[in-house]
């Protein structure tokens, strides 16, 4: 019978996660085929959640009650799934208050407003 499932290990809590084959065959693409790239780089959800969160390694593995682990975790990686979140805003389209507001007002309300400034002035 053929091994359907792959395993792979969290880099930051040492927690494993068993794949499909195809899921695993599209993680490995991301890594551009380097299957030790994969596995040396796979950070489970609930630590790269706490990441995001801006949670260092050490901080990260206590909250998840991991105290069996110690290997260091490359600097570069950690950097890479704060950017994650950051880069999702950048492309928003830029927006101007006018686009969003009438320029127009009822003629009681400017007269109200211009005596309002007057009265401040």
């Amino acid at each position: 019978m053929a091994n359907k499932t792959k395993k792979l290990f969290c880099c930051v809590t040492g927690r494993s996660l068993v794949l499909s084959r195809e899921y695993y065959a599209k993680k490995l693409e991301k890594c551009n085929g380097d299957e030790e790239l994969l596995k040396s780089t796979y950070v489970c959800k609930e630590a790269k959640t706490l990441i995001k969160r801006g949670y260092d390694v050490d901080k990260t593995r206590d909250l998840l009650n991991v105290t069996s682990l110690n290997t260091k975790v490359p600097e570069e990686l950690i950097e890479s799934i704060r950017m994650e979140n950051r880069v999702k805003y950048r492309n928003l389209p830029k927006f101007s208050v006018n686009d969003y507001t009438s320029a127009k007002t009822d003629p009681e309300v400017t007269k109200f407003l211009q005596k309002v400034f007057k009265e401040s002035a």
